[in-house]
C-alpha cells in the first residue's frame, strides 16, 4: 500500500525541521544559562517602565528641596517707572510744625507742588517667616511621605515586572518539560515504526497499518517542531522584558521545587502584609490624611514675621527721598465663619477613610494569600498523581514494546498502549502548566521584590 502524499510531506517536513539528537544537545550546550535571579536582576536594571517610574521618585525629591527653601528669607525688589499726569501738591498748614516762640513754622499755608515728569518709585523688602515654620515643617513631611508612596508605586511597577519574568519563565520550563515528553514519544514511535518496516518485510503486518505508525510518528515530530517554536518566542520575549537584544541565546535552568513559606499558612500571611505594597500604600496615604488634617489645622496660627522695607520714590519733590524700615509683621484673621473649622471635619473623614481603607486591604491580602496558598498545594499534590500516573504508562509502554518486539502481541496493542502514553504525558503537562501558574500567583501574592 502505497503511502498518501499529505503523510510524506508532513514525515519530510518534520525531518528537515527537528534537529537530531546529538545537534540539539550541541547547541544546549553553546547556550549560557541563564536562572530565574539573574533574569530577575537584569529586569530590575534594564526594564524601561521601572526607569519612567523612578522619574516620579526624582520628581517628588525635587518637591522637598523646593519645600525646604520656604523657611529662609523671601527677597523681593520692585521697580516702578513713568511719568505724572498730574502735578503731586503736598500742603503744609501754617504753624504744622509748631512754633518758634511766637512764630509759626510755617507761617503761612504752603503748597509744595511738583512738576508732571519722569519719575520712579524702588521698593524692596526682605521677609523672615516665624509662624509660618511650622506650616513649612507641616508641609515638608507630608511631601516625604509623597516621596516614600512614588517609592512605593516605582516598587510595585517592580513586582509588577519581576512577576511578569516569572509568568515567562516558569511558562518556558513549562515548554520545556512539554518538549522533552513529545521527544520522549517520538522516540517510541520511531521504534515502533523500525520494527513495523521489519514486520512489514516479513509480511507480517498490513501495509496500512505501516501508514499509521509513520502518520503518528509524523504528527509527534510535528508537535515537537510547535513545541520548539513556542519556547523561541517566549525566550525571544523575555528578552525583550530584561531589555536586551531579542535574540540573545540562553537557556533556563531549573528552580526549587517549594518555597519556605509554602510550610506555614500564618508566616506567609505575616510576610505579605510585611511586602505587599498595597498595605504599604493604604498606610501612607493614612498618613497624608494625618499630615492634611495637621495643615489645615496650623492655619489657625497668625502669621507673624520680621519685615524689612526700603522705599524710595524718585523725582517727587516734597517727599522723602527714602523710607528705611524693620519691624514686625502681623496677620491674623478674626472671624471666618467657620470655614476653617469645616475644613477640619472633611479632613477628619479622610483620616478615618484611609484608616477604614488600611483595614480592608490588610483583609483582602490575607484572604488573596490563603486562597493561593491552597491552591498551590493542590496543584502541586496534582503534579505528583500525574507524575505517577506517566511514570507507570511508561513502564507499561516499555513491557508493551518489547512484547511488539518478541511477536507476544499485536501492533494495535502496541499503539494504544502509545496513545495511552501521550494521554498521560499531555495530563503531566497540564499538571505542570496549573502548578506554575498557581505558584506565579502565589510568589505575587507575597509581595516579594
Amino acid at each position: 500500500m502505497k503511502i498518501p502524499g499529505f503523510v510524506l510531506l508532513v514525515c519530510l517536513f518534520a525531518g528537515w525541521s527537528t534537529p537530531t539528537g546529538a545537534q540539539e544537545q550541541q547547541e544546549e550546550q553553546t547556550e549560557p544559562v541563564l536562572t530565574l535571579d539573574q533574569a530577575i536582576a537584569l529586569a530590575k536594571d534594564g526594564n524601561r517602565q521601572i526607569k519612567i517610574m523612578r522619574q516620579g521618585e526624582l520628581a517628588a525629591n525635587d518637591e522637598i528641596q523646593a519645600a525646604r527653601t520656604q523657611r529662609y528669607p523671601q527677597f523681593n525688589v520692585q521697580l516702578t517707572g513713568g511719568a505724572l499726569l498730574t502735578p503731586v501738591t503736598v500742603s503744609f498748614p501754617n504753624g504744622v510744625f509748631g512754633h518758634v516762640g511766637e512764630t509759626p513754622i510755617p507761617n503761612g499755608n504752603v503748597l509744595v507742588t511738583t512738576s508732571p515728569q519722569a519719575t520712579g518709585m524702588a521698593i524692596a523688602q526682605a521677609y523672615q517667616p516665624l509662624s509660618q515654620l511650622y506650616n513649612i515643617h507641616l508641609n515638608i513631611e507630608a511631601l516625604k511621605v509623597g516621596e516614600q508612596l512614588a517609592r512605593e508605586q516605582t516598587r510595585q511597577q517592580r513586582q509588577q515586572v519581576i512577576n511578569t519574568v516569572k509568568d515567562v519563565y516558569y511558562s518556558l520550563l513549562q515548554t520545556q518539560s512539554a518538549l522533552d515528553a513529545a521527544n520522549e514519544n517520538v522516540k517510541s514511535l520511531r521504534e515502533i515504526e523500525r520494527t513495523t518496516d521489519e514486520y512489514l518485510k516479513e509480511k507480517t503486518v498490513l501495509a496500512y497499518q505501516s501508514t499509521g505508525v509513520k502518520t503518528q510518528l509524523a504528527q509527534g515530530e510535528l508537535q515537537v517542531v510547535t513545541l520548539q517554536d513556542t519556547l523561541d518566542s517566549q525566550k525571544e520575549n523575555l528578552n525583550s522584558l530584561l531589555g536586551r537584544e531579542i535574540g540573545t541565546k540562553f537557556r533556563p535552568a531549573a528552580v526549587p521545587d517549594e518555597l519556605p513559606e509554602e510550610k506555614s499558612l500564618d508566616a506567609a500571611r505575616q510576610k505579605a502584609l510585611e511586602n505587599r505594597t498595597e498595605v504599604h500604600q493604604a498606610k501612607l496615604k493614612m498618613d497624608q490624611a494625618v499630615y492634611a488634617r495637621k495643615l489645615e489645622k496650623a492655619q489657625y496660627i497668625p502669621q507673624v514675621g520680621v519685615q524689612y522695607l526700603f522705599f524710595a520714590p524718585f523725582a517727587i519733590q516734597g517727599l522723602p527721598n527714602y523710607v528705611n524700615t524693620i519691624g514686625i509683621n502681623f496677620k491674623w484673621d478674626l472671624y471666618d465663619w467657620g470655614y476653617k473649622r469645616h475644613l477640619m471635619d472633611e479632613k477628619q473623614r479622610s483620616v478615618e477613610q484611609s484608616s477604614l481603607n488600611l483595614d480592608e486591604t490588610r483583609s483582602q491580602v490575607e484572604v488573596d494569600l490563603g486562597n493561593r496558598f491552597r491552591k498551590l498545594r493542590e496543584a502541586r499534590a496534582n503534579v505528583q498523581v500525574a507524575q505517577l500516573a506517566e511514570q507507570a504508562e511508561q513502564e507499561k509502554l516499555q513491557v508493551v514494546l518489547e512484547q511488539y518486539k518478541q511477536k507476544a502481541t499485536l501492533l494495535t496493542n502496541a499503539l494504544t498502549e502509545q496513545a495511552n502514553m501521550a494521554q498521560a504525558e499531555a495530563q503531566y503537562s497540564q499538571a505542570i502548566a496549573a502548578f506554575w501558574t498557581a505558584r506565579s500567583d502565589f510568589e505575587k501574592s507575597l509581595g516579594e521584590d
